[in-house]
């Protein structure tokens, strides 16, 4: 048999192979990641001031689509439209109602921001990149965001 040419024996060959074969995984893992960018996640801040109907408060969707993405997005953030929920609660003076939620992690660039409040539609665009304002805050009753 080969083995007694190479004076290993069966098991220790069994060994030597999984152990070549787990250096050749963890090599092929480090090529992966190296391509990766190391650009940290971005999620925006999404708030919502509205008036309450009826005396309840209605949870609202905010439409979040892109309008021009950067290069070099990390590579698990988004580049497509979604939708963030939101709940929204009475506030303390009982006649406004306010949320807050997080969208999922965001590519940077140009994003359109949409969403349906009590007085009508709310839109905006903004810049969404790491060292830039990241909270859209939208007031029922007025045009664009904050």
């Amino acid at each position: 048999m080969q083995f007694s040419r190479l004076n290993l024996e069966p098991g220790r060959c069994a060994r030597l192979a999984l152990a070549m074969a787990g250096s050749l995984l963890l090599g092929n893992l480090a090529a992966c990641s190296a391509g990766e960018s190391d650009a940290p996640m971005i999620n925006a801040t999404l708030k919502v001031q509205a008036i309450t109907q009826q005396g309840n408060c209605e949870d609202v969707g905010v439409k979040v689509s892109p309008v021009s993405i950067l290069p070099g997005a990390p590579k698990l953030s988004n580049a497509k439209e979604f939708v963030t929920p939101m709940k929204l609660a009475k506030a303390a003076d009982g006649v406004a109602c306010t949320g807050e939620a997080k969208t999922i992690p965001m590519a940077p660039g140009k994003w359109k921001f949409l969403v349906m409040l009590p007085s009508g539609l709310a839109s905006c665009e903004r810049d969404i990149v790491a060292s830039g304002n990241l909270t859209v805050g939208f007031t029922d009753g007025t045009e664009g965001c904050t």
